[in-house]
């Protein structure tokens, strides 16, 4: 399975399908907000217009994964396989060849579901989306648990497939791609006193690591700001394989010496068209970041979240 998936930190996934069940008519209040989550099918009504989904897309949900959590015997993964610390929606216009990116805060507090040793549900509650992934019992169950989730969260998009890579796979990744090399748009300083506004360095394996991974707990929204040089990073990293030319061969070999440190269901005709396409908007669910009683918490903006959903996976029905 893993062979016919792919690499890159990036990648696509689908909110769309002909066949999804047709909404019930007219599913909105007087100001358009549609309250319930299972009203949103193949189509909708939305402040007043008809839109239908999308069937020119695939997505992808890619998981960044920090094992730090993994339990060091192998066994009792339930709970602590893991956390998907970056979580990004690959969404590809099969088209225009063109590809749009949402980011989800890995603060975001939703209902997530919890299970026993033996796969059983124990109860949901709500809690960091990132934790969904820990409490599977493989990486591939675990990747089913939190595409289920963000799926859920995103008024039940669907999900086309996953690709999740542990994060100390990101050096080995960089170092096959020769290094980095980024202009940077703000001050990073904080990781690294070269990191200046306008600066232009090379990462290699471990810096590439650090860059995609640090933020300062001390700081609230801290989170937030690491999603956006995470996505811009990608973004970057993306478009640097294909300036190298031979896209083909570049896969197949960052698949080859990754290949331990990911987790996939995405085909290689995905893959391809991922590849041969271009990143155009990056977009991220929109909330707001609050102190929980321990920790940092993000709660959406549910109607701001609605009509970003319509604006990236419906179009107005003709």
């Amino acid at each position: 399975m893993k062979k016919v998936v792919l690499l890159i930190p990036v990648l696509l996934l689908a909110l769309m399908c002909a066949g999804c069940q047709k909404g019930p008519g007219d599913l909105t209040d007087s100001s358009g907000y549609l309250t319930d989550k299972t009203e949103w099918g193949g189509t909708i009504t939305y402040k007043g217009t008809k839109y239908r989904r999308r069937t020119d897309v695939r997505t992808v949900l890619f998981l960044g994964v920090d094992n730090a959590y993994l339990s060091e015997s192998g066994e009792d993964l339930v709970g602590n396989n893991g956390r998907s610390d970056a979580i990004m929606l690959f969404l590809v216009d099969t088209k225009n060849k063109t590809t749009e990116l949402l980011t989800v805060s890995r603060d975001t507090i939703t209902e997530v579901d919890m299970y026993d040793g033996v796969g059983k549900l124990v109860y949901s509650r709500p809690m960091h989306i990132s934790l969904q992934y820990s409490f599977g019992n493989s990486a591939k169950r675990s990747c089913f648990l939190a595409q289920r989730t963000v799926s859920e969260l995103l008024y039940n998009a669907r999900i086309d497939g996953y690709f999740s890579l542990t994060m100390d796979g990101i050096p080995v990744i960089v170092e096959e791609l020769g290094g980095i090399t980024i202009t940077l748009p703000e001050d990073y300083s904080e990781i690294d006193s070269r990191y200046t506004k306008g600066a232009t360095v090379t990462l290699n394996g471990e810096e590439a690591e650090r860059f995609v991974r640090y933020r300062n707990t001390e700081v609230l929204g801290s989170n937030e700001g690491r999603n956006e040089r995470q996505s811009w990073f990608v973004m970057e990293m993306f478009r640097q394989m294909k300036e190298k030319g031979d896209l083909d061969g570049t896969v197949e070999r960052l698949l080859d010496v990754a290949e331990d440190y990911i987790e996939t269901d995405v085909d290689a005709e995905t893959l391809k068209l991922l590849a041969g396409s271009t990143i155009t908007e990056s977009y991220k669910v929109p909330g707001e970041v609050r102190q929980g009683q321990y920790f940092h918490e993000y709660y959406v903006d549910e109607e701001g979240l609605q009509e970003l959903v319509v604006k990236l996976f419906y179009r107005p029905a003709e």
